[in-house]
């Protein structure tokens, strides 16, 4: 019996361990205990989806998302949006699905912070963010570090997020937004 080579099926497994690490990083990640049970539901949706890369036998050339996975991932998604305070970043699971969509890494949006001091942090994190996700070599050498250094840049972000928020309302600042 010959074994069938599937030329995209490293793509899958990639994707899969991506999914894994993400979740892995959610549980291992210090959040205020409101947080915790929204971590967990993300790290599940994160391993299921996983669990679909892993089962997924790519037919030739063809590549395609499926659905279950998919799906996993939007929940998991979309769980991060209705909670920030699990600080992830946006579009966090787009660092999943790049090994087999092929689509360009998430970048943040601008904050706008009145503060220069907030305003030279966002540049940084901006920066950083930027150089990680065009460093294709980290992510081929290091692939894990790599994708621990990301989602730690995108937690700092998400964070200044919320300092830079809080701090535009204050009344000093309001009309000091550029």
């Amino acid at each position: 019996m010959t074994a069938t080579f599937h030329p995209h099926a490293a793509r899958y497994a990639t994707a899969a361990a991506r999914a894994r690490l993400i979740a892995e990083i959610a549980l291992d990640r210090w959040a205020p205990d409101t947080a915790t049970p929204i971590l967990r539901r993300i790290a599940d949706h994160l391993t299921e989806a996983a669990d679909h890369f892993d089962a997924y036998t790519p037919l030739g050339d063809v590549i395609t998302l499926q659905f279950e996975a998919c799906a996993a991932l939007w929940e998991a998604d979309h769980l991060a949006e209705q909670f920030p305070h699990t600080r992830l970043g946006q579009e966090f699971t787009s660092y999943v699905l790049a090994p087999i969509s092929e689509r360009p890494l998430p970048y943040p949006a601008p904050l706008r912070p009145a503060s220069p001091q907030m305003a030279r942090n966002e540049s940084v994190l901006a920066h950083t963010i930027y150089a990680l996700n065009t460093d294709t070599a980290h992510q081929a050498e290091q692939p894990e570090a790599w994708l621990r250094e990301v989602m730690e840049t995108w937690r700092r972000w998400v964070q200044l997020s919320e300092l830079v928020r809080v701090d535009n309302a204050r009344p000093c600042n309001r009309h000091a937004r550029p």
